[in-house]
């Protein structure tokens, strides 16, 4: 008598109508938008649009199961492209029924394969229909990609429950059930914090660790706690980062949403709250809402409080407050303002940040050492360090010590011959520095590992990206931010998600499918930057050194950046002036003096050739470094340097660009 073999057979159909649901449930556009990252961008939308209709009409037939022996050493799923099968190892399956806690992992394997059986009827039916875009996937790739879908479906399918029945096998007659047993799910982590991103946007005089902050550092050394120095900075930022509300940019209340060319102030203002998460948190840890960014704290900008030349030299001059009330009235060419004092040998329009800082310092000592009283502290402190570096206050010392370095003007009819000036600043200067960082938050190089997934968690790109995506005039691309974050906070109460190996592909997940939809609407951005970059690179027409009626601009007269040949002696002096009206404002504080700080800081703001206290210090600095002199002679040189500068930019730009595509 002749007995017949039969192959041990597996029954499943769970990834077919997993599937099959998620077609069901989602709109035509959003099953493409969900699946076309995963399987390629080079297919043509059609053929994803085909198989949503398959499944919908049940025509999309399930890939056969074919058990095979193996050892643990070989993977649980094979696929075969060539018979368009799923090869299962049959020591995993009876694992699984041996031994229930393994099942995870055969059901994820099992919907892996199946990832990569609908990415060959993909392929094949794209190159069938002639595209040549998509290469043909090599078997490793393959994989990678099932494994991706897998990930994917356990962050948009919750329907896999404890002891839910995922399949059958069948062995000698015998047929057993594959029950999921999730019992031994990984627990999740409740103190995740996200991995510290050093990411330093520099607006001016480098705001933060190389710039404001690092002049800041002196307060530690005359008495100011660590803590009480970051709250006395959170003035000074603020400072900084208004200069991001800048009526070039900024659209009135109201106005069409006219994205990249324009933002709501609501919007750059809620950046900024985001930006600030990092840098404060400590203070953010001890009163969190006092601390928050709001529109009255960060304001806008305005020259007054930065020391720059506010006149408006543009053909067709709109009045800014036509835009936000908080806006200054332009000053025209040829104002009071934009005379030179005869006696102070300064520009008119310098009294006004100086008045801002003298009110500041006022406020601050009426609050005291409150968190109130240090961010006036800060504020005020801000305009004192950037007149060192926005004016030419430095090159006038070096020329009283008898270096002829360019001093930014032309003689005038006043007391020293050639006045203190400042330049004249545009909103591109800003956008020069804020589009690189901003990129790499929204299109990382590199994902940050995440060990785990818990509700409510939102990276700061995902929040910059919400805020951006609401300034579009279409609301699609924001709805579908908010609902991909909606099923990621959904799937960490899904165990079966804690088995998944690519946590971290899942988890950055929405950043990744907004950021491939959007990569037409990021690129307009970044090119629409790349041309102010471009534009400031024009902007070096006319000397203002000969030409008596040619203001310098901020890019060509700013110390900010050490590009600069002069930014260290800058850096140098405004740590000199906030050390002694940082030492005296502690000690009236601590009410160990009568003398007001405001005095303190008064003297600073002058003519150099009306005072003293930076002479040694610019002798010394000038003899250590004569090639930094030299190089400050020459209109030519210094327009070398800042072209290679803003041409670095540019560079950035266009990669950041490509980036996002």
């Amino acid at each position: 008598m002749t007995s017949t073999f039969k192959r041990p057979v597996l029954q499943s159909d769970f990834a077919l109508n997993q599937l099959t649901g998620i077609a069901w449930t989602l709109p035509e556009h959003d099953f493409v938008l969900l699946f076309q990252p995963i399987f390629g961008d080079g297919i043509a939308v059609d053929i994803y649009q085909n198989m949503w209709l398959a499944l919908r009409e049940g025509q999309l037939e399930n890939p056969e199961y074919h058990v095979f022996e193996g050892d643990e050493r070989q993977r649980t799923v094979v696929y075969d492209d060539d018979e368009l099968t799923l090869l299962v190892r049959q020591g995993a399956i009876e694992q699984a029924i041996s031994e229930p806690h393994t099942s995870p992992d055969l059901l994820l394997a099992l919907v892996g394969g199946f990832g990569q059986y609908l990415a060959s009827l993909i392929q094949f039916e794209w190159h069938h229909l002639g595209g040549t875009e998509a290469p043909v996937l090599t078997a490793e790739q393959a994989r990678q990609t099932g494994a991706r879908y897998a990930s994917l479906m356990t962050f948009v399918d919750g329907s896999a429950k404890q002891d839910m029945i995922f399949g059958h096998y069948i062995r000698d007659g015998h047929k057993a059930p594959l029950a999921l047993d999730m019992s031994e799910a990984p627990a999740l982590e409740k103190n995740f914090q996200e991995p510290p991103q050093k990411i330093v946007i520099q607006p001016r005089f480098a705001a933060g660790a190389d710039g404001h902050e690092a002049i800041e550092q002196v307060l530690e050394d005359v008495g100011f706690s660590p803590f009480e120095c970051k709250a006395i900075y959170f003035g000074n930022w603020l400072r900084d980062y208004s200069q991001l509300v800048d009526p070039k940019i900024v659209r009135p209340v109201g106005a069409p949403k006219q994205f990249p060319r324009k933002f709501s102030r609501k919007a750059l203002t809620l950046i900024v709250d985001v930006l600030a998460d990092k840098p404060f948190q400590s203070l953010r840890a001890s009163d969190a809402e006092y601390y928050r960014v709001t529109e009255r704290l960060l304001g806008v900008y305005r020259a007054s409080e930065h020391i720059d030349n506010p006149t408006n030299h543009d053909a067709n001059v709109q009045n800014p407050k036509e835009i936000d009330e908080w806006f200054d009235t332009p000053v025209l060419p040829g104002d009071i303002a934009t005379q030179v004092h005869p006696e102070k040998s300064m520009k008119r329009y310098i009294n006004a940040p100086y008045e801002y800082m003298l009110g500041k310092l006022g406020d601050a000592i009426k609050h005291g050492k409150t968190p109130r009283g240090m961010r006036y502290f800060g504020e005020a402190l801000h305009v004192l360090e950037d007149y060192f570096a926005h004016s030419n206050f430095v090159e006038l010392s070096l020329r009283k010590q008898g270096h002829d370095v360019l001093p930014w003007t032309t003689q005038a009819e006043c007391k020293h011959g050639f006045p203190v000036v400042t330049g004249l600043f545009s909103g591109s200067d800003i956008f020069a520095s804020i589009a690189e960082p901003l990129g790499k938050l929204l299109f990382p190089k590199e994902v940050p590992i995440y060990q785990h997934l818990v509700p409510g968690y939102r990276s700061t790109a995902e929040r910059i990206l919400a805020i951006i995506l609401d300034e579009l005039e279409n609301p699609l691309w924001g709805n579908t931010l908010k609902t991909l974050l909606k099923l990621r906070d959904q799937v960490a109460a899904n165990p079966l998600f804690r088995y998944v190996n690519l946590a971290v592909w899942v988890l950055t997940l929405p950043l990744k499918l907004i950021a491939y939809y959007c990569s037409e609407v990021f690129q307009s951005l970044f090119q629409w930057l790349g041309d102010r970059v471009g534009h400031e690179q024009s902007r070096w027409s006319g000397n203002p050194n000969e030409e008596k009626h040619t203001d310098a601009t901020h890019s060509q007269l700013a110390k900010d950046h050490d590009s600069h040949p002069l930014h260290d002696l800058a850096t140098k002096l405004a740590r000199h002036a906030v050390t002694v009206v940082g030492e005296g404002m502690l000690r009236f504080w601590n009410e160990e003096t009568d003398t007001l700080p405001i005095e303190l800081a008064a003297q600073f703001i002058r003519h150099p050739y009306d005072t003293d206290w930076q002479d040694e210090l610019v002798k010394e600095w000038a003899a250590a470094n004569t090639h930094n002199v030299t190089a400050a002679t020459s209109i030519e040189n210094l327009q070398r340097l800042h072209n290679e500068h803003l041409s670095s930019h540019f560079d950035k730009l266009k990669g950041m660009g490509q980036t996002s595509r």
